[in-house]
Order: C-alpha cells, then sequence, then structure tokens
C-alpha cells in the first residue's frame, strides 16, 4: 500500500480502538488492541503522517525512536522497595517509570488531551536485552511493571534491514502482536501531499514529467544514491529560500538533496528550464486572456514534458493570486469583527478608555471598506484567471492530461479549494464536472470491455 492509504488505515484502528461501550470503558480490551507496524523504506513520510493523524483526529502525540534506547531507558531503572508477604517484611526490586511512559503522562498534563497515539519508531532497531521486554510490552502495554495510560493507541514503524544496518527482522512471536502494513513509494500519494502541502510547483512538474525519479535508493561502487520524497520536500523548501532571498538555485545545491547524480542533474538543468520558461509564455498575459492563435499555435506544437511544465506555471501564478485573495478575506473579517465589537461598546456608552472617537472608528470603517471593494476587484480578476487558464489548456490541447492536471490539482490544492470555497468559480465546477463525467463514462465502458 502507499502512504496514503496506510495514513487511513492507521486512522480506522485508532478512531476503532477508541470506541467506548456505554459505561465508558473501551470495546475492545487492551490486550486485543494490536500495535500498528508500519514497515517501508526510508523517507516516505511515516513519521509526518503520525502528526497529521493526531493533528486531524485531536490527539496527543508522544513520537520517540527506539534506536538509541537501551533496557534502563525504556523500562527505567531497578529501585528496592519493602514489601510484606505473610507478616514477613522483604526488600524487592521494582521499576523507576519509563522515561517513554512519563513522556505520555506529561503530554496530558501539557495538553489536557487524555487519548492520544505513541509512536515508537525504528522498533526493529531495539537492543536484544530489550527484545523480551518489548513482546510484553506489545501484547498488554506495559513498561517495567507500568501500564500505558488507557486511550493511547501504540503505532510503531520500521525499516526493512536492507535499508538499515541496525535493523534486524522481526521474529514470527513479535509480528504475530502487531497489525501490520507494509508501504512501498508511491508517486500519486506523494503528489497530493505535495500540493496540499505547498511543495514548489517545479518540484510537482518536474515529477509528473518523470516519476520515476521520485523514489530511488541504488547502491552504486561509491555508496548508497538516495532519492526520497523527504529530499523533494526538504529541497522545495530550500528552493523557496534561495528564491526569497536571490540565492542561486545551483547544482551543488541540488545535490545536496538528491543523493543521486543523474537525477540531481537532470532536476537542476530543469529548474533552469523552469525559469526560462516564465519569461517566455508570458502567463500573466495567458492568465488576462491576452493570447492569440499564434501563442496557441506554439503550444500545440510543445513537447509533453513543455506542456506539462505550462501547466506548472500557470498553476503556479494563479494559486498564487487565489492565496493571496483568502488571506486579505481572513484579515478584512478580523477587522469587520473588531469594527462591530468597539460600535457595541460605543453604542453602549462603555467607558472610553482605549476606545476610539466616532470620527476614527468612521474613519476605519471607511478604510475596511475600501480594502473590501478593492478585495471583490482582485476576487473577480482571480475567477477570471481560473477561466482563461481552464480555456486555454482546452483550446490549446483539448480535453486531454494538461486539462485534466489542472482541474485535479485545482481540487487538491488547500489554497485553491479554500479560494474556490469562499468565493466559487463556475469556470472550475463546469470543467470539474466534465472531466468526472468523462471519467465515468470511460470506467463503465473498462467494464464492459472486462464483461466482454
Amino acid at each position: 500500500m502507499n502512504i496514503a492509504t496506510a495514513k487511513e488505515q492507521i486512522k480506522n484502528a485508532v478512531r476503532i480502538y477508541l470506541q467506548k461501550n456505554a459505561d465508558g470503558s473501551y470495546q475492545i480490551p487492551v490486550v486485543h488492541q494490536r500495535p500498528v507496524f508500519v514497515m517501508g523504506p526510508p523517507g516516505l513520510g511515516k513519521t509526518a503522517i503520525m502528526q497529521q493523524i493526531a493533528d486531524e483526529m485531536g490527539l496527543g502525540l508522544v513520537s520517540y525512536s527506539m534506536t538509541h534506547h537501551t533496557r534502563q531507558s525504556a523500562l527505567g531503572l531497578p529501585v528496592i522497595v519493602d514489601r510484606e508477604f505473610d507478616g514477613t517484611h522483604y526488600q524487592v526490586s521494582e521499576y523507576t517509570m519509563s522515561e517513554i511512559l512519563a513522556s505520555v503522562y506529561d503530554c496530558m498534563r501539557e495538553t489536557g488531551k487524555r487519548e492520544g497515539i505513541l509512536f515508537l519508531d525504528e522498533i526493529n532497531c531495539v537492543s536484544e536485552t530489550l527484545s523480551p521486554a518489548m513482546l510484553l510490552f506489545l501484547q498488554y502495554k506495559v513498561f517495567g511493571g507500568h501500564q500505558v495510560p488507557p486511550g493511547w493507541v501504540i503505532v510503531t514503524a520500521g525499516n526493512p534491514p536492507r535499508f538499515n544496518k541496525s535493523a534486524h527482522e522481526l521474529d514470527a512471536a513479535t509480528r504475530d502482536r502487531l497489525k501490520v502494513m507494509n508501504i512501498e513509494p508511491d508517486y500519486a500519494a506523494f503528489k497530493e501531499y505535495a500540493i496540499r502541502n505547498g511543495v514548489q510547483r517545479c518540484v510537482i512538474s518536474y515529477l509528473d514529467i518523470r516519476p520515476d525519479d521520485f523514489y530511488k535508493m541504488t547502491t552504486q561502487v561509491n555508496g548508497m544514491n538516495v532519492v526520497t520524497p523527504r529530499a523533494w520536500e526538504d529541497l522545495s523548501e530550500m528552493i523557496r529560500y534561495h528564491e526569497m532571498l536571490g540565492i542561486p538555485v545551483t547544482d551543488a545545491l541540488v545535490s545536496q538533496y538528491l543523493q543521486d547524480p543523474d537525477t540531481a542533474r537532470d532536476f537542476a538543468l530543469y529548474y533552469q528550464l523552469y525559469q526560462k520558461y516564465k519569461k517566455a509564455w508570458q502567463t500573466d498575459r495567458i492568465l488576462q486572456g491576452l493570447y492569440d492563435e499564434e501563442v496557441l499555435d506554439e503550444a500545440k506544437e510543445a513537447r509533453t514534458d513543455e506542456r506539462i511544465t505550462l501547466v506548472g506555471l500557470l498553476l503556479e501564478q494563479v494559486t498564487g493570486d487565489m492565496d493571496l485573495c483568502v488571506k486579505k478575506h481572513d484579515d478584512l473579517a478580523g477587522q469587520v469583527a473588531a469594527l462591530k465589537a468597539q460600535r457595541a461598546k460605543m453604542d453602549a456608552r462603555a467607558a472610553e478608555e482605549g476606545l476610539p472617537s466616532e470620527t476614527e472608528w468612521t474613519q476605519r470603517r471607511d478604510a475596511v471598506r475600501a480594502e473590501t471593494a478593492q478585495l471583490q476587484s482582485e476576487v473577480a480578476r482571480t475567477q477570471q484567471e481560473i477561466g482563461n487558464m481552464l480555456r486555454f489548456l482546452k483550446d490549446a490541447f483539448g480535453k486531454g492530461l494538461e486539462l485534466s492536471i489542472a482541474v485535479n490539482d485545482l481540487s487538491v490544492s488547500r489554497r485553491a479549494t479554500a479560494f474556490i470555497g469562499q468565493f466559487l468559480s463556475m469556470d472550475y465546477f463546469e470543467e470539474s464536472r466534465e472531466l468526472l463525467l468523462h471519467k465515468r463514462e470511460e470506467d463503465l465502458l473498462r467494464e464492459i470491455r472486462i464483461e466482454l
């Protein structure tokens, strides 16, 4: 399965484990709540999705890497305590609370969340001295005699031994106590995540053209060549700041993240080409609807990679404008709320300390009205840009791959969906509906062919 499917599977497991009976007890006893074990190559986002799941479900999250843990740090230190058995006093060994469990209680105290996820990464890297205790923990959720608090679900992860020299295969007894999910690299799942989380459009367009470069893990004479989703995301963030500060994006920078010489070279060349296309295509004129037959003919004659790049350039500009509109709207909403609160106090003749005068309040109101009128103009312009972009792609390429990429990416982008949800876009709705109907028709024809 891919990382997106794994995320949904984990959420389902957590949701089920936290279901309660009428008396408030958990429906599935702790002993039967198998911890989730996510096994997959490094860099796929196993750790990142845990924070997403916790945020989306409103749960606490405590994360630990098991690589460095010894028996003492995981289970706690032994202490001598006095006990009485049949009238006789004895000194016996007990354990202080595990550092891991103490962190769970700290999280509960700091966040006020009584339910959460305890995420243990690199679980297949634990030392041999800790392995027996891990079996007890996985089955009964006990570390050193101390129970994991009720309402905390265990999720674990690890890399296959071929990717991590410290890792080992889990034995049958351990695997039989786990809910195992094997994940593999999948560009489609990463692309949706990348669009939602603002990964640079030049990265997404490059991977649309060369999806095989999305993930590489090969052994060469000089060592491992490694390219992962995490590397693409981190490189995207670094490119963003280089562009903000006017620092050139060079081969040397790219190769620090994409640790495969061929991929690093190809992307560095593509990045320079992407910047040239920005100037050559004059996307601002296309979005204004000022393109002519010559521009359309040039687009029709372009290679597939250049077409996809053009779609990326258009999306980059239009989603940026959509984001600005949403941010301005949210800022104005805050200003309007503040004005209303001030007006209510003034009308109630509350103490005037800290309140504006009537003239000052009127000036603020008029300024907000002017900003609102400007926002309305920018929204209308952005709506027109969306329509012009979709019409251009349809005029140049028909209802093919290019139009499909644009509509699908708008459907996934947080910036786009926020704008469309707030201000609407009839052009987007029309193309989205037509593409959906077309897809349904293709699926139906495929089913008919299968049945025949």
